[in-house]
């Protein structure tokens, strides 16, 4: 009996024990913290409380994805989300353990501003324009830079017409409170240039190449040599290494960069493109990174021959409208056989010596003509043309288009620091597509309608 009371009083010793013992364990764990209303798609911006049911409990919280710490910001109000924002949420108290972490994502669908539209638009003028800017949007703001920066919303606010006196690239942006900023608007204004480049039309014919017999349908070819103005106004930059001569002609660049110039002056113009770049289409913004850093990506570039936008020539049809066409004297350089009526080569360029105002590229347009119109097809700038180098086949040929392969683009025509010899209407150069410098230039050709 004694044994049995002593087990027993034991027995009741240990339960108050275990019963004291539970009572020192930490308190229970802080509730996860509610976001009212929870994370999803909204057209407008969003109020967002965030909540934690466990009394006496601290919330901190962070909007810029990262988990909240106890250095976080400590919520005291609703917040107002107006951009897409992640919002996590952390609540504790002293000597409760922290509670999990809420996150919640609002993607807000706010109503985006009108892109900003220019006044004239962007082009080559010979006296300065009085541009303005306007914005669809009623209550926008618009602000504008001239340096070729991005406008920001600190950036000059426009408040009437712009005198542009001399060539200039203005963007413009539109903001508006509780709104999406706008598309950033670009335009090139080209001051105190010739007109736009006009285009010659070349009548299909027939002729012989010095080696075989080639027929060619009609199509347009540009006057003059695209010049650095034209080329700006399409692409945003001027690569010329004689930059500050807006009717030189543009060089130092590739033939990667004049397939590229084509697509987007035809987009520009509402034009079918003529290239394409392997299976990304026509449209060069989505061609891939680095597809014109490695020469043996040329033979990624297809021609839509019967596209309406503008192209390279190709070799034959370059030559035939060098040659004067179906108007042709047969003469040895484009337009004459004297070297300095319609061209600048060597002799009265590059010997000059750097120091002399004649050496270098010329404005184009400043020698005489060919047979058709057309300019500086000898001399001034070797000019790109569409085919992959090869031999001239033999035998009658119809619109021929070069070579199926091979590793060289042809250059035709010469340029400034060459001898006559390369100034010929048949002479040929090659070099690979990712190759410029200041000797290489082109001009552009459509398909008669």
């Amino acid at each position: 009996m004694r044994v049995f009371i002593a087990l027993l009083t034991i027995a009741v010793l240990l339960c108050m024990l275990s019963c004291e013992t539970k009572t020192t364990q930490p308190e229970d764990q802080c509730t996860i913290p509610e976001l009212s209303p929870g994370g999803g798609t909204y057209a407008d911006a969003q109020s967002v409380s965030i909540t934690c049911s466990t009394i006496g409990a601290s919330i901190v919280y962070t909007t810029d994805g990262s988990n909240p710490t106890s250095n976080s910001a400590v919520y005291t109000s609703p917040l107002t989300i107006t951009t897409t924002t992640t919002v996590k949420a952390q609540a504790y108290r002293s000597g409760w353990t922290d509670s999990q972490i809420a996150s919640a994502t609002y993607t807000i669908g706010l109503s985006q501003v009108a892109t900003p539209t220019f006044n004239p638009q962007s082009g080559t003028y010979t006296l300065a324009q009085n541009v303005s800017i306007s914005c669809s949007t009623s209550g926008a703001t618009i602000r504008y830079t001239t340096n070729g920066s991005d406008p920001t919303s600190t950036s000059t606010a426009y408040t009437g017409a712009m005198n542009i006196s001399s060539t200039t690239t203005v963007k413009a942006r539109a903001f508006k409170t509780g709104w999406t900023d706008s598309a950033t608007a670009t335009a090139h204004y080209t001051i105190g240039a010739t007109p736009p480049n006009q285009m010659i039309l070349v009548a299909g014919g027939t002729f012989n190449n010095g080696t075989s017999s080639v027929t060619l349908s009609s199509f347009y070819m540009d006057k003059y040599e695209l010049t650095q103005a034209e080329y700006q106004a399409v692409m945003g930059v001027n690569p010329s290494d004689f930059t500050g001569y807006p009717n030189r002609p543009v060089e130092t660049v590739s033939w990667f960069n004049a397939i590229e110039y084509c697509n987007r002056r035809s987009m520009a113009e509402g034009l079918t493109p003529c290239y394409s770049y392997s299976t990304y289409g026509t449209n060069p913004d989505n061609w891939p990174t680095g597809w014109n850093a490695d020469y043996n990506n040329h033979s990624n570039v297809a021609c839509n021959w019967t596209a309406n936008g503008y192209r390279l020539p190709t070799e034959m049809e370059w030559q035939f409208a060098a040659q004067g066409g179906n108007q042709t004297h047969n003469y040895t350089y484009s337009g004459s056989n004297d070297i300095n009526a319609v061209a600048w080569y060597y002799d009265n360029s590059y010997a000059m010596g750097s120091s002399h105002p004649d050496y270098g590229t010329h404005n184009v347009g400043t020698k005489q003509a060919n047979e058709l119109g057309i300019f500086d097809m000898s001399g001034n700038v070797w000019e790109w043309v569409w085919d992959i180098y090869g031999n001239y086949p033999s035998g009658s040929q119809n619109n021929p288009t070069g070579a199926s392969s091979g590793s060289f683009r042809v250059l035709r025509g010469g340029s400034w620091d060459y001898n006559a010899d390369y100034c010929t209407v048949s002479g040929r150069d090659v070099d690979d597509a990712t190759v410029s410098n200041y000797n290489i230039g082109f001009r552009c050709v459509r398909v008669s309608p």
